[in-house]
């Protein structure tokens, strides 16, 4: 008996979806801020202030799923218990959470001459090193983004119970998902801040390239992943190959086909492909629109994808398909019984 799991809500959803897209926006906007330096000021600033808010809703949404937030604040053994990702996870999204924040502030300008102020107040202490900080900011930040899209993926894998989970491929796919949906809200960030009109026709072109080259990398990796669980790869048993399968065929071609393939694959891989290509061929007004067009498809589709994912899994239930069994051999052994 495969039935499909109903522990995670909502909640955990949205955590995915937003601490995956958090992470990658500061990564996406670090990048960019080596590259443009002052001429993407606007645009980091925007950045990381939106990452800082997706980390903290996320981390919100995700004690919320807990049933209680506070509880799960004040005991000691949500945080010392470093053999869960629960607790490896939470340590390193409040630390991503604190460095996003001070870098979103050093990056803005009034927030950064307000620091500037605050810092003048101690004694003895010299000018506020703000290209520096950011810069430290920006490094660390990013090492540690990655380790939060990882986690996102990684808190599921290891989840007990969904065999459809427990690969680790899914923590590498919600990584690249997590990348991809940072670089789609950094570029369209880029254009409504107006810092997209001092970008050169290369480097849009280079946008519009890592853009197609992220979306191609992430379809390659879903593929893959559910090939495998079609044909229940890392399965240990019957039932547990049998739970992949059905979680699989439920996206592909069952009851969550018609939003997977229109949100997830064509919203959130097709459309940022088709619209970055577009792009390098129209006009400059055209082709920058086009970046808020295909960011805004490829947001609604990872989103789509982190939910989809976490209402197919199909848990593995030992004691029905037990029963199951041993009725249908009862029901088979029942004739003969009755001719002796």
């Amino acid at each position: 008996m495969i039935e499909f799991q109903s522990t995670w809500g909502w909640p955990a959803a949205l955590y995915l979806f937003l601490g995956g897209l958090g992470a990658g926006m500061f990564a996406a906007a670090s990048g960019l801020l080596v590259l443009g330096r002052k001429r993407h000021r606007a645009a980091v600033a925007a950045a990381y202030g939106l990452a800082t808010l997706c980390l903290a809703v996320g981390l919100l949404a995700l004690l919320w799923e807990v049933g209680s937030p506070l509880r799960a604040l004040v005991l000691p053994r949500s945080f010392t218990n470093m053999g869960s990702w629960m607790a490896r996870g939470a340590w390193v999204v409040i630390m991503a959470l604190a460095v996003c924040a001070l870098a979103a502030a050093l990056a803005s300008k009034r927030a950064s001459k307000a620091l500037a102020r605050a810092w003048r107040w101690l004694p003895g202490a010299p000018k506020l090193p703000r290209k520096q900080l950011l810069r430290v900011c920006a490094v660390a930040g990013s090492v540690l983004a990655m380790f939060v899209a990882f986690y996102t993926g990684a808190l599921l894998a290891s989840a007990p119970g969904v065999p459809f989970w427990n690969s680790w491929l899914l923590p590498v796919l919600f990584t690249v998902s997590a990348l991809g949906a940072g670089a789609n809200a950094v570029a369209a960030l880029t254009v409504i801040t107006g810092s997209a009109r001092k970008v050169s026709r290369v480097r849009r072109r280079l946008f519009a390239y890592c853009s197609m080259g992220v979306a191609v990398a992430e379809g390659a990796v879903l593929t893959v992943y559910l090939v495998g669980m079609l044909q229940g790869w890392g399965a240990l048993d019957p039932v547990a190959a049998k739970a992949t399968a059905v979680s699989a065929h439920a996206l592909v071609a069952g009851s969550l086909a018609v939003p997977f393939w229109a949100l997830a694959v064509g919203l959130g891989l097709v459309g940022p492909v088709v619209t970055s290509a577009v792009s390098l061929f129209v006009r400059k007004r055209a082709g920058l629109a086009l970046v808020v067009v295909g960011a805004a498809g490829a947001l609604a589709g990872e989103c789509a994808l982190r939910f989809l994912f976490l209402y197919a899994g199909a848990s593995a239930d030992y004691v029905g398909s037990t029963l199951a069994e041993v009725v249908s051999i009862a029901s088979i052994a029942t004739p003969f019984a009755t001719m002796f």
